[in-house]
């Protein structure tokens, strides 16, 4: 499981990773997030995420305790299905972040692809945290 130790306090680095639209500029792949309503995160909360030009996968905040753990779902427009997980906790004088993401729905003609998938790992989101680490300690 991905992690990186942040420089700064555990509420500002959770109210950080919990906003997904910031999430974009840590993001691997050029992509823009946008939220579906107003206010802060909640369980419940919708957001959509694109490339450019691409269709929007929806993304569901499914998991939100305070300072400590963050979860969303993803479904693509292809039909593949995700679940990301991020947790903070206090280490010192910083923040220790884990980063973890499961396949959870492959679309049937794919299901070839899932044992691929199986041998190649996990998903490594190591970038974006290193990302998240350096926009946090700026």
């Amino acid at each position: 499981m991905p992690k990186v130790f942040i420089q700064a306090p555990t509420d500002k680095v959770f109210e950080a990773m919990c906003d997904l639209t910031r999430n974009a500029k840590w993001a691997k792949h050029d992509i823009a997030i946008e939220s579906g309503q107003e206010g802060p995160p909640a369980v419940g909360n919708i957001y959509t995420s694109s490339h450019k030009g691409g269709k929007p996968d929806r993304l569901t905040i499914t998991d939100l305790t305070s300072n400590e753990r963050f979860g969303f779902h993803v479904v693509m427009p292809n039909n593949w299905e995700l679940q990301q997980e991020m947790t903070a906790s206090p280490q010192g004088e910083g923040t220790l972040v884990t980063r973890s993401g499961k396949i959870t729905k492959i679309p049937v003609l794919m299901a070839p692809l899932k044992l691929l998938i199986a041998l190649v790992g996990p998903m490594d989101d190591k970038k974006l945290l290193n990302n998240m680490k350096s926009d946090l300690e700026a």
